[in-house]
């Protein structure tokens, strides 16, 4: 009998970020995180008692203001009556991203609860949170997957809400098994290396996301036409995947290797899309020079959208402040573990360490949480940081 690989769903409910991983035979095949601290950006699924800042008729929509810095999009087609300064229920349907603010419906219905907290409510006001990234992975890992906690606290609340599952409380780092860190890390590489020795390149821009295929060195004995199928359905399982791993939508343009007969290339794609639970992706055929299209719904934001890599590998982007604070964060929780009882010293610029002191009645509530005991921060001029016990 073949050997089963455990399907495992891995909870790592640290200081400064909440990080889920579906992994299978070792290898990630979904990732979800949610920063503890910090402004909120406006969750999928939140309902919003907002204000309505401008109607902008040309473009057949208003922009409202739900207090999160930048205003929301709510086509006209769902509200026509809208003017200024109006009150309107509204419920996010696409997370920020990048430049692009919130996506926002008033096709929503409130229970008699919310109704009732809508009436003594002043706009902007949460009248509703939207599911957390735990809630979110637990609707998509399919049954029979192994549940791992870090967090005892945690642990007993997921029991709590969900009676139904089995979780497992962890003391272990989680993410140092089937070298999670390095495989999450390579999510916000733009280049992606295929086992044939060939790779793809991921680029997000403005309007669209480009994906390049490469054989590199690949060569099939079947020569050029034989080398573009294996290298092209080892990319469309990969770029499947990695859709779904960074949570990138919109409009999606593939530059397979050209081959003859693309329909073998399409199928593997569409297989492995298949795969993220509800997606409703529209593909089209391989046109010529290879060229595949991909509209893929939106849903929340996609990891580029969230945070920025800092080993970018000239791909252009730089880490958040609020992303390295919470790499650093990470970093602090190992050093602990490892030293329990011993002061914490980071080093690190001088944005860090005034975010984290910004931060620090809600930085310290986590740590202490997570057993972390003293820490100190120590800004310098550098790009990157020391943890030191």
């Amino acid at each position: 009998c073949p050997v089963t690989m455990p399907r495992e769903l891995l909870i790592n409910a640290g200081a400064g970020e909440t990080r889920v991983a579906l992994v299978e035979a070792g290898r990630l095949e979904g990732f979800w995180a949610e920063p503890a601290i910090g402004a909120a950006a406006g969750r999928l699924g939140e309902i919003w008692l907002a204000r309505v800042a401008k109607v902008v008729p040309a473009m057949q929509a208003a922009f409202v203001d739900l207090g999160l810095g930048r205003d929301g999009f709510l086509s006209l087609r769902d509200a026509p009556a809208l003017h200024e300064g109006q009150a309107v229920v509204v419920e996010i349907t696409r997370e920020a991203d990048g430049a692009k603010g919130v996506k926002l419906t008033a096709r929503t219905s409130l229970a008699p609860e919310l109704e009732t907290r809508r009436k003594t409510a002043t706009p902007p006001h949460l009248l509703r949170a939207g599911p957390g990234v735990i809630e979110q992975a637990l609707k998509a890992v399919p049954e029979g997957t192994e549940i791992y906690v870090d967090d005892a606290r945690q642990a007993q609340a997921l029991c709590q809400a969900f009676p139904h599952l089995q979780v497992t409380p962890a003391r272990e780092d989680l993410f140092s098994r089937h070298d999670l860190e390095e495989q999450v890390a390579a999510l916000f590489h733009p280049r992606v290396a295929l086992r044939c020795g060939g790779w793809i390149t991921i680029q997000p821009t403005e309007g669209m996301t480009a994906i390049d295929v490469n054989s590199g060195g690949f060569s099939a004995s079947g020569g050029r036409e034989e080398t573009a199928r294996a290298v092209n359905l080892e990319a469309a399982r990969e770029i499947g995947r990695q859709l779904r791993l960074r949570g990138i939508g919109g409009l999606i343009v593939i530059d397979f290797i050209q081959m003859e007969d693309g329909r073998a290339v399409v199928a593997a794609l569409k297989q492995a899309l298949k795969q993220d639970m509800g997606d409703d992706s529209r593909i089209s055929p391989m046109a010529d020079f290879g060229i595949v299209a991909i509209a893929r719904r939106r849903r929340g934001a996609s990891l580029a959208g969230r945070q920025a890599c800092g080993c970018c590998n000239a791909s252009g982007q730089v880490a958040t402040t609020q992303a390295q604070a919470l790499v650093i964060l990470r970093q602090v929780e190992r050093s602990a573990r490892a030293a329990p009882g011993r002061e914490i010293v980071v080093r690190a610029g001088a944005a860090v360490t005034e975010w984290l002191a910004a931060h620090e009645a809600a930085v310290r509530a986590g740590l202490d949480r997570r057993g972390v005991g003293r820490v100190r921060y120590v800004p310098e001029s550098r790009e990157d940081f020391d943890v030191e016990t």
